[in-house]
């Protein structure tokens, strides 16, 4: 069933995930670059901070009403998140060997091994949000089956203690470490948790203007911290950056809720909407290629002013993934694993 504002947060992390990427690399020239340019690169990795955790929410807010058996559900997950990841991590491993290792020659043991250690390791760096979401997978069918059946103070307690690990059991945040051990209640999980959980209930009035509200504080502590923190010591400090800094999670669950009851619906706007939301899953495996050659073709974040280049990059870069992706499944048998 097709869901509005589902959709429109999944376009909005995807595009996200890319805006981040375009900018990345200025984060790290702290000192090298005009503070103008810095403050940009800040500002579309420091506000799209929540694309990860609202990709798991998305997850929780579609999949943990479902009733389905494990078997089926299972097999439905590997054809559709495992086999495009295999097909694309091979694409990415003979790119790592004729790119990065310009194609270096290998005794058959030796390139099997290495070829095994970029599936177990991943081919690009974005792949490591694979291997979590599968792990995450496995779990919706147990997990499912409780929150389906659970009273709703039985969620909020699991919430609560798993906000609980954002305070003081972050491993991005040793210094606010307390010795009870909260492990069960601790990663991704409770984003899935979050994202079920914020979908179906019933909110007050004026639920909107709270979470923009909230979007906003966790969005300017995200971005006011890490400037901050870089300033201070000279060189970029990216832990307010991480998945679980709390100012993170506040802008999640901000944006998340806002979407919700905003529930934007642009009719002009509705056909790309469909089209990135279909391709989306496509479009995040390969778009760190298509960024790298771009770049080799001169566009990249500061081919301009960061404010200009960096969306332009993100937009070319979308629509090339998009339409390689779309490409793909137009093609016998290719088409199951174009993502």
């Amino acid at each position: 069933m097709k869901i509005t504002w589902l959709d429109n947060l999944r376009v909005n992390a995807t595009i996200g995930v890319i805006l981040i990427h375009a900018s990345a690399t200025i984060l790290f020239r702290f000192t090298k670059v005009p503070a103008d340019y810095w403050w940009f690169a800040n500002l579309y990795n420091g506000g799209y901070r929540y694309v990860v955790p609202i990709f798991v929410m998305l997850s929780g807010a579609l999949l943990l009403p479902r009733e389905e058996a494990i078997g089926p559900f299972l097999k439905k997950s590997f054809m559709r998140i495992i086999l495009p990841f295999l097909f694309y991590n091979l694409i990415f491993s003979v790119f790592n060997w004729q790119v990065r290792l310009r194609g270096k020659a290998f005794g058959f043991t030796d390139g099997l091994t290495w070829l095994g250690e970029q599936y177990f390791n991943g081919a690009s760096y974005h792949f490591w949000y694979i291997y979590m979401i599968v792990g995450i997978y496995l779990f919706i069918p147990i997990i499912g089956r409780w929150i389906r059946s659970a009273p709703e103070s039985h969620i909020q307690y699991f919430l609560g203690m798993w906000g609980l690990t954002i305070l003081f059991n972050n491993p991005h945040f040793p210094y606010l470490k307390i010795p009870v051990a909260l492990t069960d209640f601790t990663g991704y999980v409770g984003y899935l948790v979050l994202g079920y959980y914020l979908s179906t209930k019933e909110f007050s009035s004026g639920i909107k203007g709270k979470a923009l509200a909230i979007f906003v504080l966790g969005t300017l502590w995200t971005m006011l911290g890490s400037y901050y923190f870089t300033a201070e010591s000279g060189k970029f400090y990216g832990l307010l950056y991480a998945n679980f800094s709390p100012s993170v999670v506040l802008a999640t669950a901000g944006l998340f809720l806002f979407f919700r009851y905003q529930n934007l619906d642009i009719r002009i706007l509705a056909p790309f909407r469909d089209w990135v939301s279909s391709h989306s899953y496509g479009i995040y495996l390969v778009h760190i290629i298509v960024l790298f050659y771009l770049a080799k073709a001169g566009v990249y974040g500061e081919m301009l002013h960061p404010s200009i280049a960096v969306p332009l990059t993100a937009l070319a870069c979308l629509s090339i993934s998009g339409g390689i992706v779309w490409v793909l499944r137009k093609i016998p048998l290719i088409k199951y694993v174009a993502g």
